[in-house]
């Protein structure tokens, strides 16, 4: 192996991470800055220190209520995330609707809709592409209710995750990825699997 050219190799390399560092700095301040605007036209509530990493799709109903809480991250870019996720959706369907992200707290890429309300902690981290819906679409089908969901503190959910409506999970918790939460989830286990069971205690 030849050694000096593995470390000219490196050096290239840092140059480019510095690089690719300072231009998506650059597009994480723009983003947050017009992110930061729509929410203030929107009515939607932000806490000091929120970050769009990428631009989110935000709906709010009227009447409604979106609230995110301090240092609060949502990265809806592939610049920020490796995994190739989608735009973070914070959607509202109904004027009683309610949607409130912690502080501290990050998401990637994750869809949540509320009919009646979906409710994260604080310190709570939500991995690429989940999904988080307190309806089931096509009422003049099914005819079932909606149920809001609980996402309690310090709760970690892997990615590509389904929570699905009228669930609640625990305080410190962990949900593998690709998991189908249908039912509630104690506080302090590893959870995982469709559906969703206790593995163990963490």
């Amino acid at each position: 192996m030849n050694i000096t050219r593995l470390f000219k190799t490196d050096y290239s390399a840092i140059i480019f991470t510095v690089f690719r560092t300072m231009i998506n700095g650059c597009y994480s301040a723009c983003c947050t800055f017009v992110m930061r605007l729509k929410c203030k036209l929107m009515n939607v509530e932000l806490g000091h220190n929120v970050r769009f990493n990428g631009f989110a799709r935000i709906e709010r109903f009227k009447y409604s209520q979106i609230r995110i809480g301090n240092n609060v991250i949502l990265n809806s870019s592939d610049r920020f995330n490796a995994r190739g996720i989608g735009h973070c959706i914070l959607q509202t369907s109904t004027d009683k609707a309610i949607i409130e992200i912690g502080d501290n707290s990050g998401l990637s890429g994750v869809s949540i809709v509320a009919n009646v309300g979906v409710r994260i902690g604080q310190r709570v981290l939500i991995g690429a592409d989940t999904k988080i819906g307190d309806r089931d679409d096509h009422h003049e089908i099914f005819g079932n209710t909606d149920a809001p969901i609980v996402i309690e503190d310090d709760v970690f959910i892997g990615m590509r995750c389904l929570i699905m409506k009228g669930v609640t999970i625990g305080r410190g918790s962990i949900i593998g990825a690709g998991s189908v939460v249908t039912k509630d989830i104690p506080e302090g286990v590893v959870a995982a699997g469709v559906p969703c069971k206790v593995i163990r205690k963490r």
